[in-house]
């Protein structure tokens, strides 16, 4: 079988309007319904490939035909039992739900079929304990059969027929082809930290349906942190006082709401893993049941009867870890005695989970436990490990998480094993946020999930750290597969979700050239907005770089991933930046503009004072030699992790608006630090909760002839 493991997703990707834009006046009427709307099945297929249409997770191998078999009416089979009647019934419903929404009837009588079958689907041998999910698809013009060992993969299988059937001009076709899939990794998840900030069960389940969509299989729950213990415990209701809130009070999750997000998750393919942190983290725990300090007896005890108590509300297939946290235990207050942690195990064990804990974070000689790494640390040696290392999304923003997730390998290696599980895409939303929609729109959760789903999915074959901050030069393989990446998901976010907050427009075509770093006033042109290829300071010349790519530019990046400069002398904290944006016609249109994002995390960017565009007020920007103003910021100028974010991501407020003439408009960024130096420059089309590409734009470092 002839194997191709990227999708050329035509011309068309990013160009689909039709049915989406009748969706824009209910959508921007009703935002908040639209953030915790069950994703849209099917939005709209205008311009996509019917041959080759994006797939994402892209399958492990894929044999296209070149053909687009049209379908009206299918007689669609099932296998006669399952062992698993709730995943069963769900794929049945899913199936369902996508031939309506495609127009297509099920009729006995019909000469095409859609068979699902359970039969023996074979998979390398370095994929050897993930059968279950592996699936076998072929579509040709006689129908569309899927074969897996289990009814996980026949949903697997559901997911990647929904993205190759696409409904154009009123016809339905299935791109012929033939498929041979298998995850790269046990566990393909995403962690939310609902302790500090609460989300409800139905925004939550919103962000389910996406991950079942694309493959992701574990919902890590962290449900415990300082301000709050969001599980209903009937042994300890003093949890749910008062006093044991210091955020979102009374916000947490009946014991009936989780059994049935247990439930929903299971349905979906997915499980979950409850995370109770502890002895850090632990101020809600404490000040709930009045215990002064994590050595007080009644500590321990109450950990293990919480412990015993979640795993009452789930069986152990559907709940087979219990995470417990373990770090950054700094408090003199959260300090325990030696026989904690192996209690804390033993009562884990006992019911019949595994037990997680963080690495960097407390351990024992001889603990059985599965490490999860995170920040930059290092898994612990021979121990089971999952990784969530340098890829929180609180530190990353809609322009530049893409080539993160497309660029770093999960566990630094291809395909998981028995030592390498997978990887866990976390959100720590540590500063205060006043509205759970602002959680999704602070950050590019949706977005980057989907991304994510593909690295840990189909694995990932080479790590590559130089690119995880900046995009490839182009002209390299490296810049074309990551071109390819951003169309995929560009046609993913507008056929299929367009009613979620999807923060993702494409970068890879926006080229920039730097100058710099130099110190502040130093070219009095420059400060004026005057653009020229070469400039003069005391007879010594001022020279552009070569082209670099991106809606976002990490001059120097803040954690130290290779950034698009190197040398950063003393005094010299000013880096000019230069594009042109041809535009096809005279039109005011909306753009991202940001300057050091600050991460909803982490406060130490800073946030702009009234009439400048950055925490460091050196921070501008001119259109065609003309400053474009900043925001009227709502909040006053301070950033502190319980001074809620209103406006300060760029994605959560109005996007500034700019005239383009017709023609070459020249862009000139002036770009300083703070904590973070980064610049964010990008034209979008705003389209209730998502954005796209503005159609028609053309970019050049250099201004064309």
């Amino acid at each position: 079988m002839k194997t191709q493991n990227t999708s050329a997703s035509g011309a068309g990707s990013g160009r689909i309007r039709g049915a989406v834009r009748s969706l824009r006046s209910v959508c921007q009427g009703a935002l908040a319904a639209a953030l915790v709307a069950v994703p849209s099945l099917h939005a709209s297929d205008e311009g996509v490939s019917r041959e080759k249409p994006a797939l994402l997770p892209m399958p492990q191998q894929v044999e296209w035909a070149n053909q687009a078999v049209p379908v009206k009416s299918l007689k669609v089979t099932f296998p006669g039992q399952v062992d698993d009647a709730l995943r069963f019934a769900q794929l049945k419903e899913e199936v369902t739900e996508l031939l309506k929404s495609n127009g297509v009837t099920h009729s006995n009588e019909a000469e095409q079929a859609l068979m699902f079958r359970l039969g023996k689907v074979d998979v390398p041998n370095q994929w050897q304990g993930q059968e279950r999910e592996a699936y076998q698809l072929v579509s040709e013009p006689r129908g569309v059969s899927i074969t897996a060992n289990d009814v996980s993969g026949l949903y697997a299988g559901l997911q990647t027929l929904r993205q190759l059937m696409v409904h154009q001009n009123g016809e339905t076709t299935v791109a012929a082809c033939k498929v041979q899939d298998y995850p790269a990794f046990k566990i393909r998840g995403l962690m939310h930290d609902v302790g500090r900030n609460f989300q409800t069960i139905d925004q939550l389940k919103m962000q389910i349906d996406v991950m079942a969509k694309h493959k992701l299989n574990v919902f890590h729950w962290h449900l415990t942190d300082h301000y709050g213990w969001r599980l209903e415990s009937k042994i300890y209701p003093e949890l749910q006082s008062d006093k044991a809130f210091g955020r979102w009070h009374g916000k947490y999750y009946t014991q009936e709401e989780f059994k049935d997000m247990v439930d929903y998750c299971w349905a979906r393919g997915i499980i979950i893993i409850p995370e109770f942190d502890t002895p850090g983290h632990s101020e809600a725990f404490r000040h709930g049941l009045e215990i002064p300090n994590m050595k007080d007896p009644r500590a321990i005890e109450a950990i293990c009867k919480l412990v015993d108590e979640v795993c009452t509300l789930a069986p152990k297939e559907r709940m087979p870890y219990i995470h417990i946290g373990t770090d950054e235990v700094r408090h003199r207050d959260e300090y325990v005695n030696a026989d904690y942690l192996p209690t804390l195990h033993k009562a884990v064990q006992d019911n019949g989970r595994e037990v997680i804990g963080w690495c960097k974070g407390m351990t024992f000689k001889g603990a059985k436990q599965i490490a999860q790494t995170w920040a930059q640390s290092r898994p612990w040696g021979g121990a089971q490990h999952i990784d969530s290392r340098a890829n929180y999304i609180n530190h990353l923003e809609a322009m530049d998480f893409a080539q993160r997730m497309f660029f770093q390998q999960p566990c630094r290696q291809p395909h998981g094993d028995d030592i390498q599980l997978g990887g866990i895409l976390a959100y720590w939303p540590d500063t205060l946020t006043d509205d759970e929609k602002r959680s999704l729109t602070n950050s590019p959760v949706v977005s980057a999930m989907v991304a994510y789903s593909e690295a840990v999915w189909k694995g990932v074959e080479k790590d590559r750290p130089e690119y995880w901050a900046k995009i490839p030069p182009k002209g390299t393989p490296e810049y074309d597969a990551y071109a390819d990446f951003e169309d995929r998901l560009a046609e993913i976010r507008d056929r299929f979700h367009t009613d979620v907050p999807f923060l993702m427009v494409k970068g890879h075509d926006i080229e920039w050239r730097l100058l710099g770093p130099v110190e502040d006033g130093l070219s009095p042109e420059l400060e004026q907005g005057i653009v020229k290829d070469r400039y003069e300071v005391d007879g010594k010349p001022l020279n552009w770089t070569k082209p670099v790519y991106g809606g976002a530019i990490h001059v120097k990046h803040f954690f130290g991933f290779k950034s698009h400069l190197s040398s950063f002398p003393k005094g010299r904290n000013i880096v000019w930046a230069n594009t042109h944006v041809y535009s096809p016609k005279d039109q005011e249109v909306d753009a991202w503009i940001n300057f050091n994002t600050i991460s909803t995390s982490d406060p130490r960017a800073g946030v702009a004072q009234q009439g400048e565009w950055g925490a460091n007020p050196a921070c501008d920007i001119w259109l065609n030699g003309e400053r474009i103003a900043p925001p009227k910021w709502q909040n006053k100028g301070k950033a502190a992790k319980e001074i809620a974010l209103i406006d300060e991501v760029y994605t959560s407020r109005e996007p500034a608006k700019i005239k383009l003439k017709k023609g070459w408009n020249t862009v000139l960024i002036k770009s300083a630090p703070t904590w973070k130096w980064v610049f964010t420059f990008v034209p979008v089309e705003k389209d209730g909760p998502i954005y796209r590409e503005v159609e028609g734009l053309k970019y050049s470092a250099a201004k064309p002839e």
